[in-house]
């Protein structure tokens, strides 16, 4: 199982308590920013990209979060007509089975959009606006246990896959999803293994290699 599918089931064990959100994602290069909702703002954000730590303005990007999926659907449809004029295309390091490449708008309306956003939040008092870098934050501290025990088995796969090259065999195992996940962690400076040194090590040292 991977580690996409480790947090999905996570999730899943929580689904009596799952809220929704309706998001906006200002992208680093400062051209577009995305406009969507969801009940799993960390999963659809890696859906858009596995580096999503390097595609995203994180000091910028915003979540409303809401009780209901009724609300979190007229806040994003109310936002994507007021800003039709400013429809851009999608990035290009968007895949095609992420979706949602009609709700991608000019950053020459985000703060607009944002200010917009946050105006639903005084409307609906159980609705909160929160930042979304607090709430990946969140998320992967809360998946440590279950990333730590992940990320040293797929290094210990890692391992015996290169020695198996080594012999003249095809690779069979990905190095990129461990990559992915443990620069996103430090990138969110949560520390890991913060009681197993040597794990740690030898995760990093499998990732270098």
């Amino acid at each position: 199982m991977g580690m996409l599918e480790t947090y999905a089931s996570n999730v899943d064990e929580t689904a009596g308590q799952a809220c929704w959100f309706v998001y906006l994602l200002p992208i680093l290069d400062c051209s577009a920013f995305k406009v969507g909702f969801s009940s799993n703002p960390l999963r659809r954000i890696y859906s858009f990209s596995h580096r999503y730590f390097d595609r995203f303005d994180f000091d910028q990007a915003v979540l409303l979060k809401m009780d209901a999926c009724s609300g979190v659907r007229s806040v994003e449809a109310a936002l994507k007509e007021a800003f039709t004029e400013f429809r851009t295309e999608a990035p290009c390091w968007v895949p095609a089975e992420a979706g949602g490449h009609t709700e991608w708008f000019s950053s020459d309306s985000f703060t607009q959009a944002a200010e917009q956003l946050r105006s639903f939040a005084t409307i609906d008092e159980r609705a909160r606006v929160i930042k979304v870098s607090d709430f990946i934050g969140s998320e992967l501290t809360r998946l440590i246990s279950s990333f730590e025990e992940w990320a040293l088995h797929h290094a210990h796969a890692v391992r015996d896959d290169m020695i198996s090259v080594s012999l003249g065999y095809e690779p069979t195992v990905a190095m990129e999803p461990l990559r992915d996940w443990f620069d996103a962690y430090r990138f969110f400076e949560i520390r890991l293994f913060a009681d197993d040194p040597a794990a740690l090590q030898f995760i990093t040292e499998s990732i270098r290699r």
